[in-house]
């Protein structure tokens, strides 16, 4: 896609304030070129005025209570969704599902809804493109609470009823900044692991700022066809893929 027809459309993204979400974030306003990028969160994200913020506008509401927010879901072109978190920062695993999976699928769900094709297409599905940022290993059927929640979750966006359906998993993921909560074991993976991986080429970890252009580059790649799909159209994107489009 031409920055020009990019410059038509409008970005929505969930999860602005987490670790991808904030350097995808970043890299939408720097190298998007859409009309408007919009935020829906708990709470905005911070950023230094070096990022372009001209066209981009940042809104709070209750996930718990997202029947309330349905117009905030409108009018929306690609969807990039990096909402997730850890069973240790949830505190349970009741509260983990209801952050990592709920919320996801419930949005996913309402932008479906409240983004419908034209009434002059035969198909029923969403002309909106749903970027996912899930992890690598998902598994619906894994004995795991975060691979299973993650693999759940990915089969429900693809039900949701979008033409087209990106869905990216990362590995270990080498944040930009520390994290607002410290996670030790990501702390002490990141000093052991990034650097073999890199040395080894073994694709194992990458960086959110990766990940984020990645997204990104997929997005803006999509040029709207003139006839609906009438399936829905998945992607799958795994680290080597990501660094490969990252690094072009």
């Amino acid at each position: 896609m031409s920055t020009e027809v990019a410059g038509t459309r409008t970005a929505l993204v969930l999860g602005a304030t987490g670790a991808v979400g904030k350097a995808l974030l970043k890299d939408v306003l720097k190298n998007g070129g859409y009309k408007k990028v919009i935020t829906l969160g708990r709470r905005p994200a911070q950023l230094d005025e070096s990022i372009p913020q001209n066209n981009l506008e940042q809104k709070t509401i209750d996930f718990d209570n997202l029947e309330a927010s349905r117009a905030e879901f409108r009018n929306v072109n690609d969807v990039f969704c990096c909402l997730g978190t850890t069973r240790a920062d949830a505190g349970s695993a009741e509260a983990f599902r209801r952050i990592d999976q709920y919320y996801v699928v419930n949005s996913a769900k309402i932008i479906a809804e409240e983004n419908k094709p034209e009434s002059t297409t035969t198909t029923k599905l969403s002309p909106v493109h749903f970027l996912y940022c899930s992890s690598g290993g998902s598994n619906k059927n894994s004995p795991f609470l975060y691979p299973q929640s993650k693999g759940q979750t990915e089969e429900s966006i693809i039900q949701a009823g979008f033409e087209r359906v990106s869905i990216f998993q990362p590995g270990f993921l080498e944040v930009e900044q520390p994290r607002e909560k410290s996670r030790l074991a990501e702390a002490t993976l990141g000093v052991l692991l990034a650097p073999i991986s890199h040395f080894l080429n073994l694709h194992l970890s990458i960086s959110v700022v990766s990940v984020g252009e990645a997204m990104r580059k997929v997005a803006l790649e999509h040029v709207p066809s003139a006839s609906a799909s009438v399936e829905t159209k998945v992607e799958y994107y795994s680290n080597k893929y990501m660094e490969a489009l990252a690094q072009n």
